[in-house]
């Protein structure tokens, strides 16, 4: 799992080669140059490609966690966690409004 630009990092790695994967929407060229053969998803929260997550922004990395937590552990521990951080949690991956504001 990553967050935000440390997406880049995994990238550059070459654990990302031929994987889906997103990134923070500000930094998003810069973070794509850093794996060209990544296929990179510009509109998503977060992106899950089995055992590979990454996840756009900061919060959208929380909600990637959770959403990870849900498919291990199920719905139940997943909304419990956020309920007692007090987090109000997206569930949709494609709801990336980010995109549009620093297209």
């Amino acid at each position: 799992m990553t967050v935000c630009t440390g997406t880049a990092l995994a990238a550059k790695a070459g654990l990302l080669e031929g994987r889906r994967a997103t990134s923070n929407k500000k930094s998003f060229q810069w973070v794509t140059e850093q794996g060209p053969n990544t296929k990179w998803i510009k509109e998503a929260r977060w992106v899950d490609d089995g055992d590979r997550v990454t996840s756009s922004g900061v919060s959208a990395g929380i909600d990637m966690a959770l959403a990870v937590i849900e498919r291990e552990f199920g719905a139940e521990t997943a909304n419990k966690l956020a309920a007692y951080t007090e987090y109000n949690r997206e569930h949709d991956p494609d709801n990336d409004p980010f995109a549009k504001l620093w297209n």
